[in-house]
C-alpha cells in the first residue's frame, strides 16, 4: 500500500482559507487496496443536517454534504470529458461516515480508526469488493459549493479531481463529520450496491 500527500488540495484551500474560512489540512490516497473480511459494524444513525438548540434556546444549524449534489457537479465535468456518470454508493458512505465520525471525535485525519481497523476493514464491512479502491481524507470544508469546486478543479496537480474523472472509478461514497471528510472512490463489481444521484429538473 502505498500513501502520497494531496499537495495541490492542501495549496488550493489554504489560500482561500480566510476568505471562505475552509481550511484543507491534509489528503491522504490509497490505491488498489486489498479487501480483509471483518465482522459488520452496527447501523448509523441519520447524518443528514439537523438544527440544535444553545443555551440561548435559537436553534443552529449543523452541516452535513450533500453527496447528490456534490456528485451531480462531478458528473457535469464527466460528461465534458466523455465519461460515464459517477454512481453512489450508499454502503461505501456509510462506512466513509463511520470512519469520519472517528477521526472528529480523535481529532485527526488518519487512514487507522481508532480500533485499529483500516480502510480494507471498513469496506469489508459493507460487503464492497474491487480492485479499484482510492480514499481521500480531508480536513476543513463546511459548504457543498466550496467542496465541489475543488473537487472540479482540472489544475494539473489535483490529484483528487484526475481520480474522479478516471474511467475506472464508477461510485463514490462520502462520509463527514465536523469538518473531517472521508471520500471513497470505487471501481467495477458485481456485488458493488450503487444508485445515481439525484440532481432535480434540468
Amino acid at each position: 500500500m502505498t500513501t502520497s500527500s494531496n499537495r495541490h488540495g492542501a495549496r488550493r484551500v489554504g489560500a482561500t482559507a480566510s476568505a471562505l474560512a475552509a481550511a484543507l489540512s491534509a489528503a491522504i490516497l490509497f490505491g488498489a487496496v486489498p479487501l480483509v473480511h471483518a465482522a459488520p459494524a452496527a447501523p448509523l444513525p441519520p447524518g443528514p443536517a439537523a438544527a440544535h438548540r444553545g443555551v440561548s434556546g435559537a436553534a443552529r444549524h449543523v452541516y452535513y454534504p450533500s453527496v447528490d449534489r456534490i456528485v451531480c457537479e462531478v458528473n457535469k465535468e464527466r460528461a465534458k470529458r466523455r465519461q460515464a456518470a459517477l454512481l453512489i454508493s450508499n454502503p461505501v458512505s456509510e462506512a466513509a461516515r463511520r470512519h469520519a465520525r472517528d477521526m472528529a471525535r480523535m481529532g485527526r485525519l488518519t487512514q487507522v480508526g481508532s480500533d485499529g481497523r483500516d480502510l480494507r476493514a471498513r469496506l469489508s464491512d459493507a460487503n464492497v469488493y474491487s480492485s479499484h479502491v482510492l480514499e481521500y481524507l480531508f480536513q476543513g470544508y463546511d459548504h457543498d459549493g466550496y467542496f465541489a469546486d475543488m473537487a472540479t478543479d482540472p489544475e494539473p496537480g489535483n490529484e483528487f479531481y484526475k481520480s474522479l474523472m478516471s474511467p475506472d472509478t464508477v461510485a463514490i461514497g462520502l462520509g463527514y463529520e465536523d469538518r473531517y471528510w472521508d471520500v471513497v472512490l470505487v471501481g467495477k463489481h458485481r456485488r458493488l450496491v450503487t444508485r445515481p444521484p439525484s440532481c432535480g429538473s434540468a
